[in-house]
């Protein structure tokens, strides 16, 4: 059976309609959400996030739902490491990049403002439409409070579920909210080790810490505080922050990949079982890699920017290489931009019936994929 126009796209919102049914919820407006990384400078992988997303709500609406994609920039993750090409000083590495003066230009008020706008930049390009949030300024209104709360009164289940589901045992030990030390400006440096409920505070350790892929020790200053959940004082660990902003949004559907699949399974028990809301429906995709089968990394400064891309291409030609497929792992760099143009006119040739498509399951796979990129 041919469903919508015939794409993966449509099976994949056919099938989130049909969960969305069994599971009794209302379907008269379905939210699609895609995270924005807000630490390095955008890539095509981080566009592609969103832009699959936009495919899922595009197809929604085909099949009668009314749909919203919600693009959310993590701008209070602490920086890790400083990107490839980027003139930050040493002393910011484990603060919000929220926190960070632009390393560009004034024209922004922070480093993770700028990263975002990067990102939004090419979403807009490529005529993309959607509901722009960030983490500072959710955290900033107390949106979250609620979610917090809970699930820190129940950190203990929420720390055996984390085990139960990724192995680790963290959070059998810690709190899993990190504050911004008062003393330091550090996040990543701060450990919480205790919740007082009735004052809604978190108590925390300024200590050396082991950040990143590559285990590296970022300094702790030793400072002994307290954090405030109600103030946009700190933020909770990822393996519990998806869940809170699933509930909060009403997210049903987010794609996520692969590096992040341990996180994700965490947030769906969290999310099930302590917050008591259904997880998005979800799809897992492959990474990008560059033409060497490196993986595509802001840190690495192997990245493939849509604004780069679109110097030589149109925006038809990305749209094309992200709703052609979305399994596999793919290399892709800007040489790739000729066949994609190529590929494009032939699709158009089979849309207007030049090109003869006797097959009709690939002839309505065609025409529905140019669809979707126009």
């Amino acid at each position: 059976k041919i469903i919508g126009k015939g794409t993966w796209i449509d099976k994949l919102a056919f099938e989130l309609i049909e969960r969305e049914k069994q599971l009794g919820r209302n379907t008269d407006l379905i939210r699609v959400e895609s995270g924005l990384g807000a630490s390095g400078i955008p890539h095509i992988g981080s566009l592609g996030d969103a832009v699959r997303a936009y495919g899922v709500k595009l197809a929604l609406e085909n099949l009668g739902c009314k749909s919203e994609l919600i693009a959310y920039s993590d701008d209070l993750d602490g920086l890790r490491k400083i990107p490839e090409g980027l003139d930050v000083k040493e002393e910011n590495i484990g603060r919000r990049v929220s926190a960070i003066d632009d390393p560009l230009c004034d024209e922004h008020d922070s480093y993770g403002e700028h990263m975002s706008s990067m990102l939004l930049e090419g979403l807009d390009e490529l005529g993309i439409k959607y509901v722009h949030k960030t983490a500072h300024e959710t955290y900033k209104n107390g949106i979250l409070n609620e979610q917090i709360h809970r699930i820190l009164v129940n950190r203990k289940r929420v720390g055996k579920l984390i085990e139960d589901t990724t192995d680790q045992t963290k959070f059998n030990l810690v709190v899993p909210y990190a504050p911004v030390c008062d003393q330091c400006g550090k996040i990543y440096t701060t450990e919480s080790y205790e919740y007082i409920e009735d004052e809604k505070k978190v108590l925390y350790n300024c200590k050396d810490t082991m950040i990143g892929y590559d285990q590296y020790k970022l300094d702790g200053c030793g400072h002994k505080g307290e954090s405030d959940i109600t103030k946009d004082l700190g933020k909770l660990a990822w393996k519990v922050e998806f869940a809170a902003r699933w509930q909060a949004f009403d997210i049903r559907f987010e794609a996520y990949g692969k590096d992040i699949m341990d996180s994700v399974r965490a947030n769906d028990e969290i999310s099930d079982k302590i917050l008591e809301f259904h997880p998005p429906h979800h799809v897992r995709y492959e990474m990008f890699l560059d033409k060497g089968g490196k993986k595509i990394s802001k840190s690495l400064g192997n990245v493939v920017t849509s604004q780069r891309w679109l110097t030589y291409g149109t925006p038809k030609s990305i749209l094309l290489l992200l709703y052609k497929r979305i399994t596999g792992a793919r290399e892709v760099g800007f040489e790739d931009i000729p066949a994609l143009m190529d590929e494009y006119n032939e699709l158009e040739s089979i849309y207007f019936g030049k090109t003869k498509v006797d097959n009709e399951a690939k002839l309505v796979k065609s025409k529905g994929l140019y669809e979707y990129v126009n």
